[in-house]
């Protein structure tokens, strides 16, 4: 134990591993590392432009498909509600015209009346 020197081989613990990163890092031992900060490269590089991938072609076309499902619902919806408010105003009006057949005194008018207002609400669209 009396041989051993300490310094020799601390330096080589020290230097092995900064030129083993240099060289897996794509940097050699003879230059120096990169500085952090160099006000040449402070400008931003321009950007190239991008290609369209199949990827980013889908994507347009699923949100496009997106827009187009959410203005057919609108439509749809918008149709439902309207023709429902139809049937409720015809269904209204059968039923007024028949609480006026009820006024009649006797049974065959007022069944002769109600067919009559059944007839004309079945060919009613």
């Amino acid at each position: 134990m009396g041989n051993y020197n300490k310094s020799s081989t601390g330096a080589r613990r020290t230097e092995a591993p900064t030129q083993q990163r240099r060289r897996v890092h794509g940097g050699s031992a003879s230059q120096p590392p990169m500085a952090l900060f160099d006000a040449a490269d402070a400008a931003p590089a321009p950007r190239a432009p991008r290609t369209r991938t199949w990827r980013s072609t889908l994507v347009g076309a699923a949100i496009g498909l997106g827009i187009v499902l959410a203005f057919a619902m609108k439509w749809l919806m918008n149709y439902q509600i309207d023709s429902a408010e139809a049937r409720r105003v015809q269904q209204k009006a059968v039923r007024v015209a028949a609480a006026h057949c009820y006024e009649q005194t006797s049974n065959a008018a007022i069944n002769a009346c109600l067919k009559d207002v059944e007839a004309r609400s079945a060919s009613a669209p």
